[in-house]
C-alpha cells in the first residue's frame, strides 16, 4: 500500500468542475454525511481549480470508519475503598501510575471474562467474597469499547453476575490474588507487560 503525503500531487475527476484536474492531498476536517460529526485530520485529495474535495486515498478509511464505529462504554462502579487500596499496591508492585494501570487492570479481567467461562464464574464468586464487601464508599470509571462490553456483559450474566458493580469488583478481588496473593503466575505475567506498556 502506497501511503501519501501532504502536498503530493496527482489527478482527480472533480465532480463539481466535471473534468478531470490537478489535485493536491491536504489534511482536512471531513463530515460524515449519515451522522454529522467532523472527522479531523483527514487526507483527501483537493482540486487546485476550485478548492474542493476530489478524492480519498485508501490510508484515510480507518480513520473515517473508526469515526463511525459505536463510541466507549463507561462502566461505572461504587466499590469499597479498600479494593481502590489494592489497586494501589498492585500499582505499587508492579511500578505504574495508579490512574492508568486502574483502568488496564479491570479491562484485562474484563476480557479474561468474555474470552472464559471459568474466569466468568470466578468473579461471580469473588464478587459475593468478604473482600468485595463493605461499605461503597467510592467510584470507579472504566472506558472500554462497547462492542467488547456487549461480549463481556452477556458471558458475565450468563455465570450469574448480578450488576457492572458486581463485576467490577469481582474482577478486583481476582487481581489481588493473582498478582499480591501470587496465584496465577500466568496472568501476573500479562499484567507485568501491561504495566510495562503504561
Amino acid at each position: 500500500m502506497r501511503i501519501l503525503r501532504e502536498g503530493e500531487r496527482e489527478e482527480a475527476l472533480c465532480p463539481t468542475c466535471e473534468t478531470w484536474r490537478p489535485t493536491v492531498y491536504r489534511y482536512r476536517t471531513v463530515r460524515l454525511e449519515e451522522s454529522g460529526l467532523d472527522v479531523e485530520g483527514v487526507l483527501v485529495g483537493v482540486c487546485d481549480a476550485c478548492g474542493e474535495t476530489v478524492s480519498l486515498p485508501p490510508q484515510s478509511t480507518p480513520r473515517l470508519r473508526e469515526a463511525r464505529a459505536p463510541k466507549e462504554h463507561v462502566l461505572e462502579a461504587r466499590i469499597p475503598r479498600h479494593l481502590d487500596d489494592v489497586v494501589f499496591v498492585i500499582s505499587e508492585k508492579l511500578g505504574a501510575p495508579t490512574a492508568a494501570l486502574r483502568g488496564a487492570i479491570v479491562r484485562y479481567y474484563l476480557d479474561e471474562v468474555r474470552r472464559k467461562a471459568t474466569t466468568a464464574r470466578r468473579v461471580e464468586r469473588l464478587a459475593r467474597s468478604e473482600l468485595a464487601g463493605g461499605a461503597c464508599d467510592t467510584r470507579i470509571s472504566v472506558r472500554v469499547d462497547r462492542s467488547a462490553w456487549d461480549d463481556v456483559w452477556a458471558v458475565a450474566r450468563d455465570a450469574g453476575v448480578r450488576s457492572q458493580s458486581d463485576l467490577i469488583r469481582g474482577a478486583l478481588v481476582a487481581a489481588k490474588e493473582d498478582l499480591l496473593d501470587e496465584r496465577a503466575k500466568a496472568r501476573r505475567r500479562d499484567l507485568e507487560r501491561l504495566a510495562a506498556a503504561i
